[in-house]
Parts: structure tokens; C-alpha cells; sequence
């Protein structure tokens, strides 16, 4: 084989665990709870509705405060690295994708509405 054979398999190897490495690092980003263990643990921490404001006005789980998914990297100084987040959205994927954007910046204890909103089956404001 040739050097540069040597070269392109380091290096695919490299990125190949680069890969394995982040997506390990996003299934520790957060803990889905169910509905239920959601409902029993959210008043130990900050519960955050990441759906959009309108979403967020047509029905919201009580106490729970509206940071868009998109105003996230603006707004994640509101938040405190020292208490739990409980984060939300209808479906589970716009929270995922905040869960991940908060645990790189430092916040450790992240929390996930399983399935979000739509297996949400206690009363809303």
C-alpha cells in the first residue's frame, strides 16, 4: 500500500470516532421522562416550553415559561446551570435539539418531556 493510503484510512477512521464520540455525547444531553415522572419532578427545576410563542399561548403546562427554540442561544444566560431544566415542545424534537445546545454550553442536569406535548395528558393553562 502507498502512504497516502495510510493517510485516507487514519482519517477515516478519525472522523468514524468523531462520530461515534458525538453521538454518545448526545444521548447523555438529557433524561426522557414520561409523562407522569415529568409531571412529579418539574416544580424541583426550571420548566421550559421551547415551542414557538403562539404554540405556547394556545396551551401551556402550568408554570412553565416560553423560550423559543430559536431564541435559546439568546436567552440561555436566563436559565441556571445550578438547578435541573425541564424542557418541552409538542413532539420532542425541538426540545432534543435544545437539550443538546444547552449540555454543550455547560448545563448538566437536562430533563425531556418523552414524546413531548402530545403525550402530555394532565390539564393546561
Amino acid at each position: 500500500m502507498q502512504w497516502y493510503h495510510y493517510v485516507l484510512i487514519f482519517i477515516a477512521s478519525f472522523l468514524l470516532f468523531s462520530i461515534i464520540l458525538s453521538l454518545i455525547q448526545i444521548r447523555k444531553a438529557s433524561v426522557k421522562l414520561d409523562a407522569e415522572n415529568f409531571r412529579n419532578n418539574m416544580r424541583k427545576g426550571q420548566l421550559v416550553d421551547v415551542r414557538s410563542r403562539k404554540e405556547f399561548q394556545s396551551g401551556h403546562i402550568v408554570g412553565a415559561r416560553n423560550i423559543p427554540l430559536d431564541m435559546i442561544v439568546r436567552n440561555q444566560h436566563t436559565l441556571r446551570k445550578d438547578q435541573p431544566i425541564f424542557l418541552y415542545c409538542s413532539t420532542g424534537k425541538r426540545s432534543k435539539r435544545a437539550a443538546i445546545f444547552l449540555y454543550t454550553r455547560g448545563y448538566n442536569e437536562i430533563y425531556e418531556l418523552k414524546g413531548g406535548l402530545k403525550n402530555w395528558n394532565y390539564p393546561l393553562k
